[in-house]
């Protein structure tokens, strides 16, 4: 996969964006070779992963209202170093 930028939203919430420019506007920003889905959000074997920075929970197929509760990838979690 080509290069995406990755950003924290206003709730630190985990999003990707190809463009540079896209993900500059919402601050502090990162690149990385991650995929992403339709959504923006990290693809983590083969599922878009919606990643809640601030309590540190990972989830698959949904939000945290009703999606899958996964450990927190470690990939992510150096990646959210990044941006803090």
């Amino acid at each position: 996969m080509a290069q995406s930028f990755a950003y924290l939203d206003n709730v630190g919430i985990l999003h990707l964006h190809p463009l540079e420019s896209e993900a500059a506007k919402h601050g502090k920003y990162a690149a990385t070779n991650l995929g992403y889905d339709e959504s923006g959000f990290p693809v983590i074997e083969g599922e878009g992963t919606v990643y809640y920075t601030d309590q540190d929970k990972a989830y698959i197929k949904g939000n945290e209202h009703n999606g899958q509760l996964i450990a927190t990838p470690s990939i992510l979690k150096q990646l959210v170093t990044e941006l803090k």
